[in-house]
């Protein structure tokens, strides 16, 4: 029983997107700059939570490919970058969409980091890596991606260098997605704050 004023703290499901809060220097404020959204949370990971015999991991692309990691570690190298982890659950409607994407979340595992951002086959990057494991159901949209500034209309100089360096163009308004926009999906209910 909770004493009155007492919150459970929160709990983890199959299925669950884990969103991580953006930092404010480097590549994290880069995704910031050019996709968040005022006044909203700002998130610069995505990862999707799964149940293993031995308890719950956390599949995602990050700087160290498309990877599994147990959700302590996950939660310990969240805290490590004084970041948040905040939970989103996919709503009814969607819910039968989850044993699938799981599966297929880990069928991706074992691929580069896509750093381009470019849509691929053989790299993914943390929102495409879930925009693809759930896309069987249709559950996420890609939509344009944007390197802007909203506020000034300017690409970011990390953006043009970084590009400048792959030799090729900002892929400013090809598809993909972001976890910005992931986050506020119709198919997603926020849950709260994983402590």
């Amino acid at each position: 029983m909770l004493w009155p004023g007492v919150v459970a703290a929160l709990e983890v499901r199959e299925g669950d997107l884990l969103f991580v809060t953006a930092g404010r220097s480097g590549l994290s404020a880069a995704i910031d700059d050019a996709t968040g959204k005022q006044g909203a949370p700002s998130f610069d990971h995505v990862a999707l939570a799964a149940a293993t015999p031995n308890g719950w991991e956390v599949l995602h692309a990050d700087e160290k490919g498309s990877r599994r990691q147990s959700l302590v570690q996950f939660r310990q190298d969240a805290r490590a970058k004084q970041r948040q982890i905040v939970i989103y659950r996919l709503r009814a409607p969607q819910q039968a969409a989850i044993k699938d994407a799981v599966a297929t979340a880990r069928t991706m595992l074992g691929k580069p980091y896509n750093t381009s951002y470019v849509l691929n086959e053989d790299s993914y990057y943390c929102s495409d890596f879930i925009e693809r494991a759930f896309r069987a159901h249709h559950v996420f949209a890609l939509q344009p991606m944007n390197f802007r500034n909203p506020q000034t209309g300017q690409i970011a100089q990390h953006w043009v260098d970084l590009y400048r360096g792959m030799g090729m163009d900002v892929p400013q308004d090809q598809p993909g997605t972001n976890p910005n926009d992931m986050s506020a999906a119709p198919a997603l209910q926020r849950i709260g704050v994983l402590e």
